[in-house]
């Protein structure tokens, strides 16, 4: 009995973990209940897909924003004001 229940709970876990890997929904799901997620997916998502917040030391994402904001300004992509680099910086550095 002991064994078979372990064996369901791996299964349970692998089952809702996806075995470790989420669409892009799934991902979109779930962070979208996050404060500046709307503000990153709006910006980032003009070029590349999104990246995660661990990509980088949260040192780091002001550099970084700052970095992308100069590729959206020679792209002629939308840029965000200063409210919402914030938003976007305090995402990233949060996950």
């Amino acid at each position: 009995m002991k064994m078979k229940l372990s064996g369901l709970m791996i299964f349970a876990a692998l089952l809702l973990g996806g075995c470790g890997k989420q669409t892009a929904a799934q991902r979109d799901a779930l962070e979208n209940a996050k404060p500046g997620y709307q503000v990153v997916k709006s910006y980032c998502s003009q070029c590349h897909s999104l990246p995660f917040g661990d990509q980088h030391p949260a040192a780091a994402w002001p550099y970084v924003v700052s970095r992308m904001e100069g590729h959206m300004q020679s792209a002629h992509k939308l840029v965000p004001n200063p409210s919402e680099r914030e938003a976007i910086i305090a995402y990233f550095q949060s996950n």
